[in-house]
């Protein structure tokens, strides 16, 4: 009677660890189903000799010398988007992948210009093997975050348009840990979108994220009148750009962006050290941004949970403001 009196408790202690376990299991299953991450390694099989740089896809259709453009207003002006579909190809991956420029103005300044990379699977996949992106102000490069090549420092490539899209599914359309990792899920179907350029049937829904800003969220509409984004709108500011025009043969022009960064007399460690010297926060982020009519760094701070831009100038160091 004791043995048994002794193996009780043990008993039920080893039930109750079971019971832990399997909810601990069940709900990280549930959570990653949620959010549409997986907690597996993310290696997609690539064989170069099931890929093409002809991209055909219903939704997604990208024939060298096409050029769409969009616009949009947003909180700081007029934004115009203008994507040239290229007859030029990039080795990536072993893999001849088709190049399409992208290139973004705001109140008539370039921007943003962006050289991106497709390639079609044979199952009528369009994947997107990276991107080199360049931010501009004044003609000049202030930043590249947000590049990667697949199979460069651990990057992956990952599909903007399924062959056949399902209501439901959820795809990687990127991933370079820490720099690019949009998501896509597909919301409906059989959409008509009345715009400006004209009335688009069978159009496609998605909802684009990144775990990296879960604020940045948007629509897309594809439309297979057009083969491309049609209209896309953010979830939380609901600015909006929507296509205004498509050309054919088209000749891409050559690039405009300048060889020589943006110098600055203050680093942006220095720029850091500032803020952290003018506010008590933890550092997040830094940017450099026309403010108050200079260009002056944007340095991000979380202050007890809360947002608090510190706004340098990048020439003089001085503070120009504090924004929340």
């Amino acid at each position: 009677m004791e043995s048994r009196n002794t193996l009780l408790p043990l008993f039920v202690i080893l039930v109750l660890l079971l019971v832990v376990v399997n909810i601990f299991v069940i709900y990280k299953y549930v959570l990653g189903k949620e959010s549409g991450v997986s907690d597996e390694a993310y290696n997609p099989s690539i064989n170069p000799a099931e890929f093409s740089a002809v991209i055909n896809n219903k939704y997604l259709t990208y024939t060298p010398g096409t050029k769409f453009t969009y616009q949009g207003q947003t909180e700081e002006g007029t934004e115009r988007i203008e994507m040239v579909v290229t007859p030029q190809t990039r080795n990536v991956m072993g893999i001849s992948t088709l190049v399409v420029w992208d290139r973004v103005w705001l109140n008539n300044e370039l921007i943003e210009e962006t050289y991106d990379w497709y390639a079609q699977d044979i199952y009528g996949n369009v994947w997107y093997f990276g991107e080199d992106t360049k931010e501009l102000i004044g003609g000049k490069v202030v930043n590249t975050k947000g590049s990667w090549e697949a199979g460069v420092n651990g990057a992956r490539p990952g599909i903007v348009m399924k062959a056949d899209p399902k209501m439901g599914d959820s795809y990687r359309q990127e991933y370079y840990k820490g720099e690019a990792e949009d998501m896509a899920d597909v919301v409906a179907l059989g959409l008509q979108l009345d715009l400006p350029y004209g009335r688009l049937t069978d159009c496609l829904q998605t909802k684009d994220w990144t775990p990296l800003e879960p604020d940045a969220s948007e629509y897309k509409y594809y439309c297979p009148g057009i083969g491309n984004v049609a209209y896309e709108v953010g979830l939380e500011d609901g600015e909006s750009v929507q296509l205004i025009s498509v050309e054919k043969a088209v000749e891409a022009a050559q690039p405009t962006v300048p060889a020589e960064p943006l110098k600055t007399e203050i680093t942006r460690e220095e720029a850091i050290t500032i803020a952290l010297e003018t506010v008590d926060g933890e550092f997040s982020n830094i940017e450099i941004e026309r403010k108050y009519g200079k260009l002056a760094y944007v340095v991000e701070l979380d202050v007890n949970g809360r947002e608090t831009d510190v706004i340098i100038d990048i020439e003089t160091g001085e503070v120009l403001g504090v924004e929340t």
